[in-house]
C-alpha cells in the first residue's frame, strides 16, 4: 500500500522552482527564462537542472520543486505509484513530442544488418536482434534512461515484437543521458534508447549509429510534459495557466528554424546543455536530426490528450511498472481543461474531445476545435496495434 503524499513545502511569495535535466526537449522552460516570457508574464521562476530523472523526481515529491519537465509517464508513475509514496501530479500541457532514437554501437550494427536489421523497418530490426544475441549465446545490454520513461516503454514494445522468446536475450538497465556517451564507451552497454542530443552526439563521436527513431515506435507520442505538484496547481489555478501560455510560446518560438540558430547558442551555456551542444560543432544537423522529427508546437502538439495517457498507462503495467489504471485514474492526472482555458486565453485552438483511438491515423488530420477545424498529427503505434479508450 502507497504512503500518503509528502505535503507541499511552503515557501513565501510566489516563486516557481521548476526542474529540468539538459536535453533538448527542455528547451520550452530555458527559452521561456531567456527571453524573458516568464517576466513578460509576471512569474518568478526558478530553473533546477538536475542530472539525473530520479532525482528530479525526488525533489518534486518532496516539495523541493514545484514541478519540472518530465517524462510523459512520470506523472502517471508518480501519482498511482505501489512501491514509493505516492505524489499525486497534475499535467495540462505536453511540452514536446517524439525526438528519441535506438542508437546501437558501432560494432553492433553490422551484425544487425547482415542479420536482416532494416532502419525503415523496426520488425525486421528487433527480429535481427534476438538473431544475434541467441547465435554468439550471451544477451546483448541495452539501456533506456529510467524504468518509467517513454524511452524504457518504446525500447520494450520494440523488442517484444520479436517474440516471447526475446526477454531471454535482451536485457534493459537503466542509465542516465549524461552518462550514456560513457557507458558505449566502456562497453557497459550495446545499445539505447536516448533523446537528442545524446543519439547525435553518439554518432558523431564514432560510438553509435542511430538504428530506429521513437518515432516508429508510436508516431508523435508525447516524450515531455509540464508536470506540476496537484497541491500546488490546485492552490494557484490561475498561475498555473498563465505558466501553459508562456510555455505555449516558447514551444511556438521552437518550431520555427529561423530560431534554431539563436536556440543553439542559449543551450549551450553551462547553465543548461553546455558541453553537450558545443561537442555538436560542425554536425550537419545541429541539434534537429530529421530522422528524429522532434517538435514542440505545431499539429496541436501540446494537447494533453486522455488516451494517449492511458495507452502509456497500458505499458507501464505491462512491463510491470505500475498496476492497471482506469479512465478516472487518469482525469485525475491529465487535464485537458486547463490546457483549452490557458491556450484560448492565448489565442490558440484546440481539440473539444478530451480522449480519440490511438493508432488508427498515419497521417496528420482535421478534428473539431472551439473555433473550427484544428489539425493533429498522426499516432501510428507499431505493429498495426490500436488502443481505445475506455472512458
Amino acid at each position: 500500500m502507497a504512503s500518503d503524499p509528502i505535503p507541499l513545502r511552503r515557501r513565501k511569495g510566489f516563486t516557481l522552482r521548476l526542474g529540468f535535466v539538459p536535453l533538448l526537449d527542455s528547451a520550452p522552460l530555458i527559452i521561456a527564462h531567456e527571453l524573458g516570457l516568464f517576466f513578460r508574464e509576471g512569474l518568478d521562476v526558478e530553473l533546477v537542472r538536475e542530472g539525473s530523472w530520479a532525482s528530479l523526481r525526488d525533489k518534486v515529491s518532496f516539495g523541493l520543486l514545484d514541478g519540472a519537465h518530465m517524462l510523459a509517464p512520470m506523472p502517471l508513475a508518480m501519482s498511482l505509484a505501489t512501491d514509493r509514496p505516492r505524489t499525486p501530479i497534475t499535467t495540462g500541457m505536453v511540452l514536446s513530442r517524439n525526438g528519441n532514437g535506438i542508437t546501437v554501437s558501432t560494432s553492433l550494427y553490422p551484425k544487425l544488418m547482415a542479420a536482416g536489421a532494416d532502419p525503415n523497418d523496426p520488425l525486421a530490426s528487433a527480429r535481427a536482434l534476438v538473431d544475434v544475441a541467441r547465435r554468439r549465446g550471451s544477451p546483448i545490454q541495452l539501456a533506456s534512461v529510467a524504468p518509467w520513461s517513454s524511452h524504457d516503454l518504446q525500447l520494450r514494445d520494440w523488442v517484444a515484437t520479436a517474440g516471447p522468446d526475446a526477454r531471454h536475450h535482451i536485457q534493459i538497465v537503466p542509465v542516465s543521458p549524461i552518462q550514456m556517451l560513457d557507458a558505449f564507451r566502456a562497453g557497459h552497454i550495446e545499445g539505447c534508447c536516448v533523446g537528442e542530443p545524446w543519439n547525435s552526439l553518439l554518432e558523431w563521436q564514432d560510438l553509435g549509429v542511430i538504428l530506429h527513431a521513437g518515432h516508429q515506435i508510436w508516431q508523435n507520442s508525447p516524450e515531455k510534459v509540464l508536470g506540476m505538484r496537484q497541491d500546488w496547481a490546485e492552490q494557484h489555478p490561475e498561475i498555473h495557466r498563465r505558466l501553459i501560455r508562456v510555455l505555449l510560446s516558447a514551444c511556438q518560438w521552437l518550431d520555427d528554424p529561423d530560431h534554431h540558430a539563436a536556440l543553439r547558442d542559449i543551450l549551450s551555456d553551462e547553465r543548461y546543455l553546455g558541453n553537450q551542444v558545443q561537442a555538436l560543432d560542425g554536425h550537419p544537423f545541429s541539434l534537429f536530426h530529421p530522422r528524429l522529427h522532434q517538435h514542440f508546437f505545431r499539429d496541436s502538439a501540446n494537447f494533453p490528450w486522455l488516451s494517449q495517457a492511458h495507452w502509456l498507462a497500458t505499458r507501464l503495467a505491462r512491463w510491470g511498472q505500475l498496476g492497471e489504471a482506469s479512465a478516472a485514474d487518469i482525469r485525475g492526472i491529465v487535464k485537458p481543461a486547463i490546457f483549452r482555458e490557458a491556450a484560448s486565453s492565448a489565442g490558440i485552438d484546440a481539440p473539444t474531445m478530451d480522449a480519440k483511438t490511438e493508432g488508427h491515423h498515419r497521417l496528420s488530420h482535421m478534428v473539431e476545435g472551439r473555433e473550427g477545424p484544428v489539425n493533429i498529427a498522426g499516432d501510428g503505434l507499431i505493429g498495426e496495434q490500436v488502443h481505445h479508450w475506455p472512458g
